[in-house]
């Protein structure tokens, strides 16, 4: 079974920490959570997006692990559609886009009253 596709609403990237990184750190961990939103199973990216590009710049797999426990508990007091909608509502920088592609997920472009 494939993993959902994995999602972030940040693209933008320090090229030194990047670096930084890659030639330092031998883990690189990754925080996502799993969730559906409008339907649809998405992997959504929270923490980690440098540690990300890092790991790919040397060539292994990051760590991966779930959301912190700050994260959960934001989850867990909300209802599923209500949590859906607060995410779609968090952008970061950009729209949510597909990491491995770049593309907008035009799923998720309109706000969620």
């Amino acid at each position: 079974m494939s993993s959902p596709p994995l999602i972030s609403s940040q693209r933008y990237l320090n090229r030194d920490v990047i670096a930084r990184k890659a030639a330092t750190f031998k883990v690189f961990v990754v925080r996502a959570v799993t969730m559906e939103i409008r339907g649809k199973h998405y992997r959504v990216l929270l923490d980690g997006h440098h540690n990300l590009a890092a790991a790919r710049l040397v060539g292994v797999e990051p760590t991966w692990k779930g959301p912190p426990p700050k994260f959960e508990r934001i989850m867990r007091r909300m209802s599923a559609d209500s949590f859906a909608a607060f995410m779609i509502n968090n952008l970061t920088d950009s729209d949510w886009y597909f990491h491995d592609t770049g593309e907008v997920v035009a799923d998720l472009l309109a706000p969620q009253l």
